[in-house]
C-alpha cells in the first residue's frame, strides 16, 4: 500500500466514491479508506433519482445543472438508465399539491398527467389522478462504487479498515491520516459523523430508512417502472420489488426493525393487489444537516482539512456536482464553496 498521497478520503460511499473520481480527473492522487465492517447506506439506496420529489412536487432548485451533471458522471460509467415513473395521487391533499405545481412542471416538461399501463392499472389501489414524472433515471449504485474502489484498490489506494479520530493528525506534509501522509483529508463517513469530535458543532440530524424487497406472485411489469406513493417508492421489475423507505428520526444504527417491516408490509398490501413475499429488509442511515442542505468544505479551524457529508434523500443526484464543487476548491484556492452548501455557515 502506498504511503503517500495528496487527498486522503475517509470514507467511500457515494460521496466519497465521486469526490475520488473528480479528483482523480483533475490529476490528484488520492488514497481512500473504507470500513468493511460498516456497510455505507449508499449501497442499500434503490438508485431512483428524479429532480421532482415528496408528496408536494418539491422541484430542486437549478435542477437541470444537477441532472446533466449526475447523467454524465453515471453515465461515464454506464450506471444509469431511465426509467418510467408514475406518481399515484391518493386523497385531496395530493390533488391540491399537483394542481398548485402542474403549470411550472409542464413548462418545464417534468411532468404531466397520464395513465398508467393497463397492466399495472389493474392491480393498484385506484388513485384518483396519475402523474408522469418525465425526468427520472435509476442508478446502479452498487456498480459505481465497486467501480471505484476497484480503481483505487487496483493501483494500491485503498485501505479497507476503520479509522479512529486520533489517526488523523497533523504533520509536515499535511495531515497524517493511519499512517498515510498527505496534504488533505476529507471526512466522508456518512452517518459516522455522530461520532467526530473536530465536526460536533455542526447541527446534523439522522434519518434511519428501510426498505422491503422480494417476489410477487406473477408479474405486472415486465420492464422496470418506477411507482411513487404517499412518499415511498415502489419499484417493480418482472416479479420482483422493493419498496420504502419508512423513517426513524432517533435511532443512528442502520438496523432492521420488525416494527418498520411490518409498518411497509401493511402499506404495500394496501395499495398492491397482487400477493407477495418478502425476501429481503434493509436498513442505512442518512446524515442531513439541520437546514436541509449538504455541508461541503474546509474546517474553519483547521486548514486542508475538508468535509462532505449531510446529501440526505436526494444524494446520488446531488453528490457528482457537489463532488465537483469540492474538488475545484481543494486544488484552487481561488475556489468559493457556494454559501448555501459551505460547512462554515454555521460556525460561530
Amino acid at each position: 500500500m502506498k504511503s503517500t498521497a495528496d487527498v486522503a478520503i475517509i470514507g467511500l460511499g457515494i460521496a466519497g466514491a465521486t469526490l475520488a473520481i473528480e479528483l482523480r480527473n483533475r490529476g490528484v492522487q488520492v488514497c481512500a479508506f473504507d470500513d468493511p465492517a460498516h456497510g455505507t447506506v449508499s449501497r442499500g439506496a434503490a438508485g431512483l433519482i428524479s429532480p421532482v420529489a415528496g408528496l408536494r412536487f418539491g422541484v430542486l432548485d437549478e435542477w437541470q445543472q444537477w441532472w446533466d451533471h449526475a447523467s454524465a458522471f453515471y453515465g461515464s460509467m454506464q450506471a444509469i438508465e431511465p426509467i418510467p415513473c408514475y406518481r399515484l395521487l391518493y386523497g385531496e391533499d395530493e390533488r391540491r399539491y399537483w394542481q398548485r405545481k402542474r403549470q411550472r412542471l409542464a413548462d418545464e416538461n417534468l411532468a404531466a398527467e397520464s395513465t398508467l399501463p393497463e397492466r399495472i392499472a389493474e392491480r393498484v389501489l385506484r388513485p384518483s389522478g396519475v402523474v408522469a414524472i418525465r425526468t427520472a433515471a435509476r442508478v446502479d449504485t452498487v456498480r459505481v462504487l465497486d467501480t471505484v474502489a476497484r480503481m483505487l484498490d487496483t493501483e494500491g489506494m485503498l485501505h479497507y479498515r476503520y479509522v479512529r479520530e486520533d489517526e488523523v493528525s497533523p504533520c509536515s506534509a499535511g495531515w497524517c491520516v493511519a499512517g498515510v501522509e498527505c496534504a488533505h483529508v476529507v471526512f466522508c463517513q456518512g452517518p459516522a459523523l455522530a461520532a467526530s469530535v473536530r465536526f460536533g458543532w455542526l447541527p446534523r440530524m439522522f434519518a434511519r430508512g428501510q426498505r422491503i424487497a422480494g417476489t410477487l406472485a406473477h408479474s405486472i411489469a415486465p420492464e422496470p417502472v418506477w411507482l411513487s406513493i404517499r412518499g415511498k417508492s415502489l419499484l417493480l421489475e418482472g416479479r420482483s420489488f422493493s419498496f420504502g423507505s419508512t423513517f426513524d428520526w432517533e435511532t443512528t444504527e442502520p438496523i432492521v426493525t420488525e416494527q418498520s417491516t411490518g409498518h411497509l408490509r401493511r402499506q404495500l398490501e394496501q395499495y398492491l393487489r397482487v400477493p407477495f413475499r418478502i425476501e429481503q429488509a434493509w436498513a442505512g442511515v442518512r446524515p442531513i444537516m439541520a437546514d436541509l442542505k449538504p455541508a461541503i468544505g474546509e474546517h474553519p479551524q483547521y486548514r486542508r482539512c475538508w468535509l462532505f457529508n449531510g446529501l440526505g434523500s436526494r444524494g446520488l443526484l446531488l453528490a457528482p456536482r457537489l463532488a465537483s464543487i469540492l474538488a475545484e476548491a481543494i486544488v484552487s484556492d481561488a475556489v468559493t464553496i457556494p454559501p448555501q452548501f459551505d460547512l462554515r455557515r454555521f460556525a460561530c
